[in-house]
């Protein structure tokens, strides 16, 4: 049991009705303590998979379907919602095994460079993936080396195949879980998949599910949501991470490194301790002001004093122009309602009026990403 993940636990507990979750826990062979009980469960609700009262919300049904740490789940299932599930579930297979970034004896510069070279979206996140798709391009490509590509790019031949063989994993679980819809010739190429031989088969994404895998201010944007409240501010030259309002640093390798004052906003998949005794932020991404007010936390809309409030103001924002405080407050809350509902029943077709909602939100990044390039 310690050796499993306490929010997994936690979920199982509530899904099979064996009772309130600590005492359960607690008769264990082996007990987890009930401090690292007690901060599953607080991580739970931040994610939404409980509520307030410890009760198992419709997300934290789905998360409980998922093989994977509560983050990574919603991550996964917030990607099929918003069309880029391929880099999502990627995502998650590079955060669940380890990096394809190797350290070998000889110049770091090198490896710096080499790494900074498929830099994507200010995100390491995004960055890894495009050393991935690059990847998986020349494991497609005949006549180019795998291996010299991989040498020249200090990154392992073997991760990558790790990390697909978990992407293929999850892919499956989620198609299970009833999240992912595939028909006939798709369900006979994702089996294909999981066969294992010298010329690889790739599953490549329904587009229905990807139209949006480019647009690096949606994938950030949801990898924020995933991840909140793993969520750090800028602050004169450093960093400060908004639950506990701890400074921190950003991990030696980051490509958010180098000081671009445009980026305000990072979310974070862990924090480590240096050696330095310093904590630095590892795995993280750009992600825009109004995407955070949008769907990270609970909002409280202030009208007259035109400030978006969030969690009990763990994170305010100012808007000075009523109308589009209105109108962005209506977006929110239509867009929040329609990802209830598809949460609450994946297979089940929108409305007319929630597509129209979608469509909404999809016009609203695209313009929002272009603005970006």
């Amino acid at each position: 049991m310690l050796r499993l993940s306490l929010q997994d636990l936690v979920l199982r507990v509530k899904i099979c009705n064996l009772g309130e979750v600590e005492q359960t826990l607690l008769e264990a062979m082996d007990p987890p303590s009930s401090k690292n009980i007690r901060r599953a469960i607080e991580s739970l609700k931040e994610v939404k998979a409980l509520t307030s009262n410890e009760g198992l919300t419709t997300l934290g049904k789905q998360l409980a379907k998922l093989p994977l740490d509560v983050f990574l789940g919603k991550l996964i299932i917030y990607g099929a919602i918003f069309k880029c599930l391929d880099a999502c579930v990627s995502i998650a297979a590079i955060l669940s095994s380890k990096s394809p970034f190797v350290n070998t004896l000889g110049s770091n510069t090198q490896r710096d460079l080499a790494r900074l070279s498929f830099k994507r979206g200010d995100s390491d996140l995004l960055t890894v993936y495009n050393a991935y798709l690059s990847w998986r391009k020349v494991k497609n490509t005949p006549g180019v080396n795998e291996y010299s590509f991989c040498r020249k790019n200090f990154l392992s031949p073997q991760t990558f195949l790790n990390i697909e063989d978990i992407k293929t994993q999850l892919l499956v679980s989620i198609v299970d879980a009833g999240l992912l819809k595939l028909d006939a010739d798709e369900q006979a190429s994702l089996r294909r998949t999981r066969v294992t031989s010298r010329s690889r088969n790739f599953f490549v994404v329904p587009e229905r599910v990807d139209v949006n895998n480019s647009n690096d201010l949606v994938v950030n944007s949801v990898i924020a949501w995933s991840f909140y409240p793993k969520l750090v501010i800028r602050e004169g030259k450093g960093w400060r991470n908004i639950t506990n309002n701890q400074n921190i640093r950003l991990h030696p390798t980051s490509v958010n490194k180098q000081p671009d004052h445009s980026v305000k906003w990072l979310s974070f998949y862990h924090i480590m301790q240096a050696r330095s005794k310093f904590y630095n932020a590892h795995e993280t991404s750009a992600v825009e002001d109004f995407a955070v007010a949008m769907l990270c936390g609970e909002p409280e809309f202030k009208m007259y004093s035109g400030i978006i409030s969030i969690d009990n103001n763990r994170v305010r924002f100012s808007v000075r122009d009523w109308k589009q405080m209105l109108a962005f407050k209506t977006l929110t809350t239509r867009v929040r309602e329609v990802l209830t509902e598809i949460i609450r029943n994946p297979q089940k077709k929108l409305s007319h009026q929630q597509r129209e909602w979608m469509e909404i939100w999809q016009q609203v990044f695209s313009a929002k990403g272009h603005e970006k390039k």
